[in-house]
C-alpha cells in the first residue's frame, strides 16, 4: 500500500488524528476513559481539544508527523516526540496530574496510573544517564490499516530525527504492542515491564501492563 509520511499537521487534520488515536486506545477502558463520550457528536470537539494539548502538538520540542494513503489521501498513523536538550526523566518529582474530565467513578484509579508511572520510572537506571533524550509519546495507527507499514515508518521517521540530535530514546508500550518486535529492530530494549495495579484503594479496577523501552544514543 503506497504511504507517504509527511511532518505538516494541519488544523483540519485534527478530527482525523483523533479518530485514529480513539479507535486504536477503544478496548482499552483505561484510556479510553481520557476521552468521555468518545466520537459522539457532543463530546467530540472538547475531546479534540484535550487531545491537542496532551500531545502538545504545537509546542516547538515537539516533532509531530503523519502517515497518508496516496490513494485515498486519508490519514492512517501519526506519532509525537518532545525532544529534550536535557534528560527530563532525572531530577525533581513530576507535578501530580489531575483528570478532571475523567469520570468520578475512575478518576482516582486514574490519577493514581499516571502519578504513579511517572514516579516509577525516576528509579529506573537506564532512564538516568545526562544528555538530550528524545521521548516517543504517542504512536497510533488506524485498526483497519495495522500491518501494512504505516507503523514503521513513523518509527523510522522518530529515529532518524533521534540520530540526528544525537539523542537517546524513550517510549513506554503496551506488552502486546512490543511482542510484534518492531521496536527490538530499531534498537530499543526493555527497562522495565509492570502491571499497575491496586487491588487495596482500587479493587473494581483492571490493572495496565506498561513496558518501558530505551534506545541508547548512537555512536557519531
Amino acid at each position: 500500500m503506497p504511504f507517504s509520511l509527511s511532518e505538516e499537521i494541519l488544523e483540519e487534520n485534527f478530527d482525523q488524528l483523533f479518530v485514529i488515536q480513539y479507535k486504536a486506545i477503544s478496548k482499552d477502558p483505561v484510556l479510553k476513559a481520557l476521552f468521555p463520550g468518545g466520537l459522539d457528536p457532543s463530546a467530540r470537539s472538547q475531546n479534540i481539544a484535550g487531545f491537542k494539548a496532551s500531545l502538545g502538538w504545537t509546542r516547538p520540542h515537539v516533532a509531530a508527523a503523519k502517515v497518508v494513503d496516496d490513494v485515498t489521501g486519508q490519514i492512517c498513523a501519526f506519532a509525537t516526540m518532545p525532544m529534550y536538550d536535557d534528560n527530563p526523566f532525572s531530577g525533581s518529582k513530576d507535578s501530580d496530574i489531575h483528570l478532571p474530565q475523567v469520570d468520578e467513578k475512575i478518576r482516582p484509579f486514574m490519577e493514581w496510573l499516571f502519578n504513579t508511572k511517572n514516579s516509577r520510572r525516576r528509579d529506573f537506571k537506564d532512564l538516568q544517564v545526562p544528555g538530550s533524550y528524545c521521548y516517543i509519546q504517542a504512536l497510533a495507527t488506524d485498526p483497519a490499516r495495522q500491518r501494512e507499514g504505516a507503523a514503521t515508518l513513523l518509527l523510522k521517521w522518530a529515529v532518524d530525527l533521534v540520530d540526528k540530535k544525537g539523542s537517546r530514546a524513550m517510549l513506554e508500550a503496551s506488552d502486546i504492542a512490543v511482542k510484534y518486535g518492531l521496536y527490538g529492530k530499531y534498537g530499543f530494549r526493555n527497562v522495565d515491564a509492570y502491571y499497575y495495579v491496586d487491588n487495596e484503594h482500587f479493587p473494581d479496577m483492571e490493572g495496565v501492563h506498561l513496558v518501558t523501552m530505551v534506545r541508547d544514543a548512537a555512536e557519531r
